[in-house]
């Protein structure tokens, strides 16, 4: 456990008494509380995670969760897959806008009713979103390695993975779409992708515990690996980029729109 104003190692975050009360520690290097999100809602902690608090990054990393001596635990990986499935979803709904937001007819079940192609098409973005987390893990732990693997001998790299998954909450709000219809829903994907950025600069940050030119060296690796992924799936035609299917889909309703010119009698 640590202390999440200063980042120091501490004993315990609270002692416990008899009847159920509790006092939290005071940190030996700050003399702040060591932990204030013991008495604290998720809620509260959720809306600290949008506001980029490092606070709340290290309560949740090092002080709720287990200690994981190697590898991930189940609740890193229940997270990973909630991830991906919203961001395919969100770029499927990016790329073809209109077979999502087809209704089944009235006879029918009630909802949107996505044809086959749709559905394939989400299925192709499920394996990029996949591909693309692995490789961002991966690229971000090369480069830690690059940094720190002569200065320390001992560096907990599974943690700097927890960082990155954890830093992907923000892909939660592309749930906002299943509620309410966006008429360019490729902007809000862009929007998504620069708060997770930024959050995973603060995740990153707390655990190397040093500069911003490192955590950022390391936050563009995994990002560069992720980019180069959407770009060879897109360079291999598989998918359309949103802009370039929105940009389709405005010239198509352009020439249907435009009136067919008439031959003049000669």
């Amino acid at each position: 456990m640590i202390c999440v104003e200063c980042g120091q190692p501490v004993n315990n975050v609270h002692y416990k008494y008899r009847g159920g009360s509790i006092r939290l520690t005071i940190c030996e290097f700050c003399h702040n509380v060591a932990d204030k999100y013991v008495e604290h809602e998720l809620v509260i902690i959720f809306l600290d995670l949008v506001l980029h608090k490092a606070q709340a990054y290290r309560h949740l990393i090092f002080n709720r969760m287990e200690y994981c001596e190697s590898g991930l635990q189940t609740s890193d990986f229940q997270l990973v897959f909630y991830i991906i499935i919203m961001e395919a979803y969100s770029k499927t709904r990016a790329n073809d806008p209109q077979e999502w937001s087809a209704l089944a007819e009235p006879d029918q079940w009630q909802g949107y009713a996505p044809s086959l192609a749709a559905w394939s098409h989400f299925g192709v973005w499920v394996a990029v979103c996949t591909v693309q987390m692995v490789l961002y893990c991966l690229a971000s732990v090369a480069a830690a390695r690059l940094l720190f693997s002569a200065r320390f001998p001992i560096v907990k790299y599974n943690y700097l993975v927890k960082c990155v998954i954890l830093a992907n909450f923000g892909r939660c709000f592309y749930g906002l779409l299943l509620v309410w219809d966006y008429d360019h829903p490729a902007i809000f994907d862009r929007m998504v992708d620069l708060f997770v950025f930024s959050s995973s600069f603060v995740a990153v940050r707390v655990w190397t515990g040093s500069g911003a030119m490192v955590a950022l060296y390391i936050v563009l690796a995994g990002w560069s690996a992720r980019l180069a992924v959407q770009q060879a799936v897109l360079h291999a035609g598989w998918v359309l980029d949103p802009p370039t299917q929105s940009l389709l889909v405005t010239a198509n309703f352009a020439a249907r729109s435009l009136p067919l010119p008439r031959s003049e009698p000669l």
